[in-house]
Parts: structure tokens; C-alpha cells; sequence
């Protein structure tokens, strides 16, 4: 019990680091607020940004339930799903965004998924949070 509470420490703590250093890059990438430009494309980088980073903390989450359970033997995704490290990916997927779960893992893999779960809404709530405050603050061109 005691490894998989430090795996999944580790695992939410890198997360949430990484996620503050992406934001951190995403605001020193965007235009100063005090310039003209294009509200539509500002919007669509920090979206897709902002997805591909979600996809990251997703594929590190399901590496940490892979090595957990192939080379740890700390539980296991269940009879349902297979052992391929796409099946732990759409497991870590299906957490993450808090959508419910089609199956129950086993063992002390059970004490990950709520974790990641947890984890999951936190920065997905930070990210809209940081999306709404980005666009929010924008300059729009004046009216001729």
C-alpha cells in the first residue's frame, strides 16, 4: 500500500508541476494584452495548447497504472479490459475527465484511479479557469 501511495503522490504532484510550468509558457507565448491582434487564433492556440498538455498528464497517469500493474503487481484493470498499454491509457482517459468509470481496477490500483481522479477535475478546472481569465483580458481592434 505504502508504493502506491508514494507512486500516486509522485504521479499528482508531477502533474500538477508540469501543468503550473505549461501555464507559466503559455502566458510568456501570448500576446502582451495591451496589443492588437487576432482574438479567434489567440483562443484557438491556448485550446489546443491547453489539450495537448491534458493529453500529457493523461499519458504520464496511464504509465504510472502500466508500470503499477505489469512490473509492480500492485493490482490490475480487471477481466474486461486488456493488458495493452492503450487499455491503461483509455482507463487514465475515461478517470481524468471524470466521465465514470466501465470498469473497477483491483488492488491498490483502485487508490490511483480515485486520486487521478481527483487530480483529474482539479486541473481541468484549472485550465478553464485559465482559458476564461486569458480571453477575458483581451484587447479587441477598434471600430473604424
Amino acid at each position: 500500500m505504502l508504493l502506491s501511495i508514494a507512486i500516486t503522490i509522485f504521479l499528482v504532484l508531477s502533474v500538477i508541476a508540469f501543468r503550473y510550468w505549461v501555464m507559466g509558457q503559455l502566458l510568456r507565448l501570448l500576446p502582451d494584452e495591451n496589443e492588437t491582434h487576432s482574438h479567434f487564433f489567440r483562443s484557438l492556440t491556448v485550446l489546443i495548447l491547453l489539450f495537448c498538455a491534458h493529453i500529457v498528464e493523461i499519458l504520464y497517469f496511464a504509465a504510472g497504472f502500466y508500470i503499477s500493474s505489469t512490473w509492480l503487481k500492485l493490482g490490475s484493470l480487471g477481466d474486461t479490459i486488456g493488458n495493452e498499454f492503450m487499455d491503461y491509457f483509455y482507463h487514465s482517459a475515461v478517470t481524468y475527465s471524470s466521465l465514470g468509470m466501465s470498469e473497477i481496477p483491483s488492488g491498490h490500483l483502485r487508490f490511483m484511479t480515485a486520486l487521478e481522479s481527483l487530480t483529474g477535475i482539479i486541473i481541468l478546472t484549472w485550465s478553464a479557469t485559465f482559458f476564461y481569465s486569458v480571453m477575458g483580458r483581451s484587447k479587441r481592434p477598434e471600430s473604424p
